[in-house]
This record gives structure tokens, sequence and C-alpha cells, in this order.
């Protein structure tokens, strides 16, 4: 992940969208809100509409499932419902809004090409009719991705997405407690074990920054909720799920999603970091005492690598599957299609099984191009984000400022999250990944860190009006 920082006065002339100028001009009053492009720009805007409210419970729905096992609305097409009046008020509200070109904004770029491959697959698929089965979640996906990036103006409207991934957070966390009876945690037949601690894992971060940027009692609430949802994280006997788990937590004692006394986001501080630790070896073994036995069974196989069937030889290893399946994509590049990951291994003698690692999955269903397009998505989002959160570290620094650089780096840790509990997964199509990377880039351009439609020609009236006020 890189650190390199771009000079925000750079950023701001390079890029800031048409309401950036109101900003430019408070800063040149106060040097010292300089490094905010955007965020006191907000005024200009109109505030949080209806729009983003049906946004966040298209999320609500899409990453934490609550259709799937709230009692009362289970079964109610409650996406469609909200993906509907989101396109309906925003098309209302659009002459309102900053114009916003989505092929400008750096992260968007790698995200849409990949999505348009996973579309386009089904031209040399070898698995047609599924690929063509899967790819509507890749075109439902791909347009909410762009309606999101459009709606989302500022730091506001950032917040109001980042409420609606605690949302997910809480509906999988109750989900799992309150239906627990045994075993793995699953839920109902709807949710995979899996597919839960993948989600919980990059949400965790979330949850924490969300709590921490808006009051104290909000921060010790959201670490409380971080517990319960580390618990649920465990319940669900998912190794890859732990395994991310604990790349999270290490994530978040280097670099705390905290601020100093004076408001600036706190550095790695590596004698807080020892204690950290300390204090989460008392509280794991607390939590440990407390799992099933049928849970603690499971995980232990995490230590104990030479017994374990997935680093084994048989046919079911997952190291077996790996080697196969890119073996697979070697010989055919371009990919065997959207989907078709069981039925690429089944046809070279495996069981049809999935890739169970995320960048497997891209490589062996969209070939190189797939991968790279996989990984540079990560890349990309990791180097806006760390240039966001480097700004949040200097004196002196606004508020506003400082609460972005901490979303930013929550944002980062929630990737990294996704990619340590990817690696042992096929998530290369998870909503929760490609909703999260949106956001991302909604904070960028918010922030005044990524390049925005301001070379557009259309400008909103409500801006011009503002700023020939000013």
């Amino acid at each position: 992940m890189s650190l390199v920082e771009r000079p925000p006065a750079a950023n701001a002339r390079a890029s800031a969208p048409v309401a950036a100028t109101v900003t430019q001009r408070a800063g040149a009053a106060n040097p010292a809100s300089a490094d905010a492009p955007l965020l006191r720009a907000e005024a200009a805007l109109p505030a949080v509409g209806a729009h983003h409210t049906w946004m966040a419970v298209l999320l609500i729905v899409m990453i934490g499932k609550v259709t799937e096992w709230v009692p009362g609305i289970t079964g109610l097409p409650l996406a469609k419902i909200a993906f509907f009046f989101t396109v309906a008020y925003w098309a209302r509200e659009r002459q309102k809004l900053v114009p916003v070109r989505v092929t400008s904004l750096r992260i968007a770029k790698p995200v849409i090409t990949f999505f348009a491959l996973s579309i386009l697959s089904v031209f040399f698929s070898i698995y047609k009719s599924y690929t063509l089965i899967e790819s509507e979640a890749s075109a439902i996906l791909l347009i909410t991705f762009v309606v999101l990036l459009k709606i989302t103006q500022t730091m506001r409207d950032v917040e109001r997405m980042l409420l609606a991934l605690v949302g997910s957070a809480m509906s999988l966390t109750v989900g799992v407690l309150v239906n627990y009876s045994g075993g793995r945690a699953h839920i109902n037949e709807h949710f995979d074990p899996n597919d839960v601690a993948y989600v919980l894992d990059a949400l965790l971060p979330v949850v924490i920054a969300y709590g921490v940027a808006h009051s104290r009692r909000g921060k010790w609430l959201a670490y409380g909720f971080a517990l319960t949802m580390t618990l649920a994280i465990l319940l669900t006997g998912s190794r890859g799920g732990a395994i991310g788990l604990a790349a999270v937590a290490l994530a978040l004692f280097a670099y705390p999603l905290n601020f100093s006394k004076t408001g600036e986001l706190r550095g790695f501080a590596p004698g807080g970091m020892i204690v950290k630790l300390a204090l989460l070896g008392v509280l794991g073994v607390a939590i440990w005492g407390s799992l099933p036995g049928d849970t603690r069974e499971r995980l232990t196989t995490l230590a104990d690598l030479q017994h374990d069937y997935n680093a084994g030889n048989s046919n079911a290893s997952r190291t077996v599957l790996w080697r196969r399946d890119i073996g697979l994509a070697l010989q055919r590049p371009i990919g065997y299609g959207l989907g078709s990951a069981a039925a690429a291994d089944g046809r070279a003698g495996g069981q049809y099984r999935t890739a169970h690692n995320s960048f497997v999955q891209a490589f062996l269903e969209l070939g190189v191009l797939g991968l790279v397009l996989f990984v540079s998505s990560y890349i990309v989002t990791s180097r806006e984000l760390g240039r966001i959160s480097l700004r949040g570290q200097r004196k002196p620094v606004d508020r506003e400022t400082a609460k972005a650089a901490l979303y930013a780096r929550a944002l980062r840790i929630a990737l990294l999250g996704t990619v340590a509990a990817g690696f042992f997964l096929s998530q290369a199509y998870s909503s929760c990944l490609w909703m999260i990377l949106a956001i991302c880039a909604s904070l960028a351009r918010a922030s005044g860190s990524a390049p925005s439609a301001a070379s557009e020609p259309t400008r909103p009236k409500a801006t011009v009006r503002t700023r020939a006020a000013a």
C-alpha cells in the first residue's frame, strides 16, 4: 500500500468540482483549512435527500441481506423498490447536483472495466447459460456503483453510505447471534458462513470509525459492537474469516482509528501496539473460552496445517485446486467466462469446485485482463485512501479533514480484510467489496483528492448562485 501523497493544493487546482471555488476563497482567509478542498463547500450543495436514503436502504439490502432473514420483510422485493426510488429521486434532483463524469475517477476506471469484462465474457464463456444468469448480478452491481458515485457529492453523503454499511453489519451480526443453534453459524439456508464472515471482516473497521467520528459515547458503543461482531465471525467457523479478522485487528492496532488530543489522526505507534496486543491476548482468551467446542475444534486446524485437508494432496485440497485452476488459466489466458470456475475445474478432472480464492477466481474466469483489473482496483483505491489519510496527520488540521482521513484509513483496513479473507474464499464479485470501492471513490472525490467533472460545461444553478452571492 502506497503512502505517497499528492499536495492537496495541487489536487484542488487540478480536479475539484465547481463548488470548490467557495472553499478556495475560505482557505485564503484561513490557511489551516486549505487541506479540505471540498469539505467546507458542502453548504453550496443540496442537503442529504431522499435519493441518499433509498441508496442507503439498497446497500443494507444488498450487503446486510435484511430481506433474507428479518421477520416481516422476508421475501419482499425491497432491493428493486429501493433502486427504483433512488433513481427516481436522483432524476428529480439531478439539476441541483455537481456533474460527475464517473470515468474520470481513478478508482472507478478499473472497477467499471472489470464488470464490463465480466458481462462481455459471455462471448468466450464455456458455460454461456450460467454466465448469462450471473451477468445480471454484474450489471446490477455496475449500475449501482455508477449511481452511487453520481449522487454522493459531499462528506455528508459519504457518511450516509457509511451508516448503511454499519446497518449491514448490524443485520448480519444480529442474524448470526439470534439464529445460532450450534455448529457453524449461518443464519438460515440463504447464508453461507464464509460469506457472512467475509462481510463482517470488511465492515468491522467501518463500524469503529463511524462511532469514533461522531461522539465519545458513539466510540464506546462502536467498540462494544465490534466485539460482538468478532464473536459472530468466530461462530461462523470460517477459517478464512478468522484470518481476515486477524489481519484487520493487527492493522487496527498498528494504525488506530482515533484522534490525538490536538485533533490529528493518530499515526503508527509501536509502543501502543504492544500494549494493545497484550490486552487482545487477555480478551482473546476470554472469548475463546466462551466459544462452543465445535467452533474451537474447527478453528484450531489453522495451527495444524500438516493434517488439514486443504494443505494435503487430495483432490479436494484447496492448494491442489489452486494449482489446477492456475494451470487452466494459463492454458486459456482470455478466461473461461463469468461463473465458470466450477465447470472448468470439473472438465479438468476436479470435483466441480469453485476456486476458493478471489484472485484465482478472477484469473480463471476473466483471464489475465480480469486479474489485472481486479488487482488494480485494490492498488488504485489503496493509494487514493492513503493520500486522504495522510492529510489528517498533519498539523494544523481541521475537524472535517481529520474525519475524512479517519474514514479513509478505516476503508483501507476494510480492503485489507477483504484481501486476507478473500484469499481463501470465492468473493471476486462480492457486493460488499464493490460497494465499499464505490464509497471509497466517493470519499476521494468529496475530499478533493480525485478528478471530477469540473471540465464539463454544465454547472448546477444552486452552486452558481452561491458563488455569485459570495
